[in-house]
């Protein structure tokens, strides 16, 4: 097994790659998602996700077409809990436990945010999925990824969003790719 680097990750993952053109393709980008989670729980590592919803809202397309901004965010929201339910089922189906948690409140659909709550969720082995970004529009869910990393005290954030592949370093500076997310979190 793999000494880890980081312990507790919180990885923020882009929806876009799940805006398929059949559902079968959206399937197989969510369990190839779900995977490289697997893996890392395999490791040992405690793992929170955030989730983006590109792939059902963006709210810059709602105020391209006259909706009025914060409407537009919180249909955006809406949609990261939709897709957080997505990857929690498919992450249940494999016997992992998984808690959906959001910033707004839907208690009949998923546990509302609180940090204490994280944690211990995260030190029982489960990986959790934090939905509805901060709970406030104006900001995107990877400014909700850095403000959740820092209060649950993941020691590493990962984005793998709107990349072809994973880097430790700028991809623009330094183009040489990594193999998976587990080979960032583990020493060598």
């Amino acid at each position: 097994m793999a000494t880890l680097r980081y312990r507790r990750i919180l990885l923020k993952l882009g929806a876009r790659p799940w805006r398929a053109r059949a559902a079968s393709e959206s399937t197989r980008t969510r369990l190839m998602s779900w995977r490289e989670v697997r893996r890392l729980r395999e490791m040992g590592a405690e793992v929170a996700l955030v989730i983006g919803a590109g792939n059902i809202w963006r709210g810059r397309d709602g105020q391209a077409h006259g909706m009025e901004q914060t409407t537009a965010d919180h249909m955006g929201m809406l949609a990261t809990v939709m897709n957080a339910l997505a990857l929690a089922d498919a992450i249940k189906r494999t016997g992992q436990e998984a808690r959906v948690m959001t910033a707004i409140q839907m208690q009949s659909v998923a546990e509302p945010y609180i940090r204490g709550r994280a944690i211990r969720h995260l030190e029982k082995g489960y990986v959790i999925l934090l939905a509805a970004g901060t709970g406030n529009p104006y900001f995107t869910t990877d400014t909700a990824a850095a403000l959740r990393a820092m209060e649950i005290h993941a020691e590493v954030l990962i984005k793998a969003t709107k990349v072809n592949g994973v880097y430790d370093k700028d991809p623009k500076k330094n183009p040489r790719r990594l193999s998976s997310i587990a080979s960032v979190i583990s020493r060598h």
